[in-house]
């Protein structure tokens, strides 16, 4: 019996002493028994932040995503196709999170083919990342898409690294009254 009750003292002792302290068998620290609250959830910029944005941006209630181009299409290629669908998933991931917003895409090129060219490839990756966003369950009246093509320039053409930076995808979403 007496082992029995020590090993019962002991184990009450281990349990209490997990919830803040023990002294002299009394509890030093009774709120830590309480569990913990739930982390708050994440912000939409920190929720962003996960896709290794080039740029993230956060203006009156408004977040803006920069991606490059070349990590949802692939860079190069005759026909244009999305790489990286968990890119997709994320951003309809926040749609979903957060229903009071609209979603903007806008698609830049650099300078390589013909103005005519790069305003029609950045249509289409527009309408394309909509499309996907579409699929993903984002209702379509939520989503505007729009192809730039040359037009805003970040960097310089000039160079391979410039021409890589003016080659993005910039997601922004927009807070609304509802």
């Amino acid at each position: 019996m007496r082992r029995g009750w020590l090993l019962w003292a002991l184990f009450c002792a281990l349990i209490l002493s997990g919830c803040g302290g023990v002294t002299g068998g009394l509890v030093t620290n009774p709120m830590a028994c309480r569990p913990k609250p739930a982390r708050p959830e994440a912000t939409l910029p920190t929720y962003l932040l996960r896709l290794g944005a080039t740029h993230v941006e956060k203006q009156k209630g408004d977040v803006s995503i920069t991606l490059s181009s070349d990590s949802l299409f692939q860079p190069g290629v005759k026909s244009v196709e999305l790489s990286n669908k968990t890119y997709i998933d994320v951003l309809a991931g926040a749609g979903k999170k957060y229903p009071h917003t609209t979603i903007a895409v806008d698609v830049y090129t650099d300078c390589i083919h013909t103005e005519e060219q790069n305003l029609a490839l950045s249509q289409l990756e527009a309408w394309m990342i909509k499309q996907a966003l579409v699929d993903c369950g984002i209702p379509s009246k939520r989503i505007t898409a729009q192809g730039w093509g040359e037009s805003r320039p970040v960097a310089t053409n000039a160079t391979r690294d410039g021409r890589k930076a003016n080659r993005r995808v910039t997601i922004t979403f927009e807070r609304t009254n509802s």
